[in-house]
């Protein structure tokens, strides 16, 4: 692991860290509402890592550059990830304020649930293909994509999901947001250098 990969991996723990502590003492008018300091950040990151996979799946179709394939699945799979995170804390974010894990009439969890098993598809299929494997993987991404925007969209059609502009946070409260997004952010950041630097390394023969 390179210095560069370590220091922002250091600077990533540190602002985690710090919002986690400020996600368990700032004052709250309703405690379930501090899964928000997980539950956003880590959807709000999946979508840039998808975004990411998105732009790099482009990027290889147009210049065959397989350093742009490899990007693309990193992120692909950071995404996903962050993906599972997000949907899982929001399942026990509608526990406690619905009543149940999942709710079939939540249009934004169903919508999810398909992007999960969408991008599940695209990592079967990259470990099935064996000829053209980069290509087709990319052109799958990009496809799979329509999914992200879809899955923010649709929750301003939800007769359940909190929009936006509806939540009234105190300042404390966005800027402890904010120091969890930059956490996850730069966690992904770490993450993709580290990936990065782990595919390309000589191996020793």
């Amino acid at each position: 692991m390179s210095k560069l990969t370590k220091m922002v991996l250091l600077v990533g723990f540190i602002l985690l860290l710090y919002g986690t502590y400020n996600a368990y003492t700032l004052p709250a008018k309703i405690e379930s509402y501090r899964i928000v300091f997980f539950h956003v950040p880590s959807a709000i990151t999946a979508y840039v890592a998808f975004g990411v996979s998105f732009v790099s799946a482009i990027l290889y179709l147009r210049s065959s550059d397989l350093n742009k394939d490899r990007l693309a699945n990193i992120s692909a799979k950071y995404g996903f990830s962050m993906s599972i995170a997000a949907f899982l804390s929001g399942a026990i974010w509608a526990k406690v304020t619905w009543g149940s894990y999942f709710n079939w009439f939540e249009i934004r969890e169903v919508i999810v649930l398909l992007l999960l098993f969408v991008y599940a598809v695209y990592f079967s299929l990259r470990n099935i293909v064996e000829d053209d494997k980069a290509r087709i993987s990319s052109i799958y991404l990009i496809i799979a994509f329509i999914t992200v925007p879809f899955s923010y969209f649709v929750g301003f059609l939800s007769p359940l999901h909190p929009r936006p502009f509806e939540s009234e946070f105190s300042m404390d409260w966005l800027l402890n947001l904010l120091t969890m997004l930059s956490a996850f952010v730069i966690l992904y950041v770490a993450y993709v250098f580290w990936e990065y630097e782990t595919r390309t390394e000589p191996k020793n023969s």
